[in-house]
């Protein structure tokens, strides 16, 4: 064997076994928490299925409720049978990367540039919790991946596959729909080649519309009527833009503030980086030589990246002014656009052997970083619950105010008494019920207060502070304790 094929043969075994590694560990660390108002949504739907309760909230993401029941005689809890879904599915999304990569750069490079996708750190972390985003991701590469093999194709059946693929995409979690512009793309390319008639345009459009009607017509009918179902999606899509979304309308954030956070802070930090140190210098490195001068000429006209161009800046701008600028989890698809953007240029431009072993590098760390989040997640209990703990064993005769939490704690079947609050004006006057009964507020209740132009720090007392991981949950990981003292 000459050096060349033992090379290939090392830089492919380790970071094969990067990619068992995280997987094993994602399979025996399932995250057994329901931290999050979402992720009680998600997990009561396992149980009770209705839009009304918010179990889940709408659109209701049918095919991942679907596949968590599929799976669920698989895990201990419903919400760990979710978790299960996302890992499972989103392990398959290795093959569609694979193969778009390999459209550009060599087979092993191919690979590489897979293992890099599948172990970044922060959508591990994601995939690990019982939300849709992690399916969502794999429904994203595989829809990515049939648009470029049916463009690269005579139209016909394989048409129909990113049609099918794009209501699959929806039906798990329909923020995903800008991506649909990757269908606009693909049928005015087959019309430009005169593949299709404008006929033909429509004819595919329609069938598009005939794949989504498939889980939106089932929701129709669960939902007991059209006109019950639109008074849903109304009620949500206003509530999601105008009040509690975070999206730029709802957020008071300058749109400056709002763009740094959104690039620096959300794609850069959280999702490339994982607030790592160590990733960030290694895919800096990467990305000076990416830039740095090259014998080659016209590397990047001869690696298109149209699409993948298309699809990025589609969903960028969704995820700018129409998604939560506090969640940083709405940027994932972008960040891993980026990532595979970049390492395949990078291996378009570097195809030696040092770029390979710098890639693997980044493949191991990230699997190191990535299963000791895992397992983190999985161990240490959310600041809600220590919250809930701690309230269990006070005694009786007291009220708890929350904004959010309140969610997770009727979950957790807590028995004392707790309420979610809005407006202080609301407080002051529900509060005044309890007389001779211990009033406790949570810091995200103060901090709406304050928001409204209230500041009752002088009446609060400072009772204990319960924190966790800010990856995990970037808005409740560290919550405070205040007593109320009139």
């Amino acid at each position: 064997m000459n050096l060349e094929k033992t090379n290939r043969v090392i830089v492919v075994g380790l970071s094969s076994m990067a990619v068992l590694y995280v997987f094993v560990a994602q399979l025996s660390s399932l995250n057994p928490f329901v931290s999050s108002w979402d992720q009680v949504d998600f997990t009561l739907a396992m149980d009770r299925y209705d839009l009304r309760a918010m179990q889940p909230h709408f659109p209701g993401y049918p095919y991942f409720i679907f596949g968590g029941m599929l799976i669920n005689f698989l895990a201990d809890t419903p919400n760990q049978a979710l978790v299960l879904f996302n890992v499972l599915v989103y392990g398959s999304s290795i093959l569609p990367v694979y193969f778009l990569a390999k459209r550009y750069i060599p087979g092993v490079s191919a690979f590489l540039v897979a293992a890099a996708i599948y172990t970044v750190s922060y959508p591990l972390i994601i995939v690990n919790q019982p939300m849709s985003e992690g399916a969502a991701l794999a429904a994203f590469w595989w829809f990515f991946w049939s648009i470029a093999a049916a463009e690269s194709r005579p139209a016909g059946k394989w048409m129909l596959l990113p049609l099918f693929l794009f209501s699959v995409l929806l039906g798990i979690r329909l923020s995903y729909i800008p991506m649909g512009i990757g269908l606009v793309y693909l049928l005015y390319r087959k019309w430009a080649k005169r593949e299709i008639s404008l006929g033909g345009v429509i004819k595919y459009v329609v069938t598009a519309g005939l794949f989504q009607l498939i889980w939106v017509g089932g929701l129709i009918i669960t939902e007991g009527g059209l006109v019950n179902f639109l008074e849903l999606a109304f009620g949500f899509t206003g509530g999601h833009f105008q009040e509690w979304g975070g999206t730029s309308v709802s957020n008071e954030l300058s749109m400056w503030a709002r763009t740094k956070a959104f690039l620096f802070t959300n794609i850069l930090w959280w999702g490339i980086f994982s607030r790592t140190t160590v990733l960030m210098v290694l895919y800096i490195v990467i990305g000076i030589l990416i830039f740095l001068p090259v014998s080659k000429s016209k590397v990047y006209k001869e690696c298109s990246f149209l699409l993948g161009a298309i699809l990025l800046f589609a969903y960028g701008v969704w995820a700018l002014f129409a998604q939560n600028i506090e969640k940083p989890r709405h940027i994932l698809p972008i960040a891993l656009l980026l990532v595979f953007v970049g390492l395949t240029v990078f291996f378009k431009k570097k195809a030696g052997v040092y770029a390979s072993f710098l890639v693997v590098t980044v493949i191991i760390a990230q699997a190191m970083i990535s299963t000791s989040y895992i397992q983190k997640q999985a161990a240490i209990e959310p600041a809600v619950y220590q919250l809930a703990h701690y309230l269990e064993e006070q005694p009786e005769g007291f009220v708890l105010y929350t904004w959010e939490e309140t969610r997770v704690l009727q979950y957790l079947e807590m028995d004392f008494p707790h309420k979610r609050i809005f407006t202080y004006r609301n407080f002051l006057h529900d509060q005044g019920l309890y007389k001779g009964k211990t009033i406790y507020l949570t810091n995200s209740v103060v901090d709406g207060f304050r928001s409204q132009g209230f500041d009752p720090g002088g009446k609060l007392e400072k009772v204990e502070t319960f924190t966790s991981d800010k990856i995990f949950d970037p808005v409740y990981h560290k919550i405070i304790l205040y007593k109320w003292t009139p």
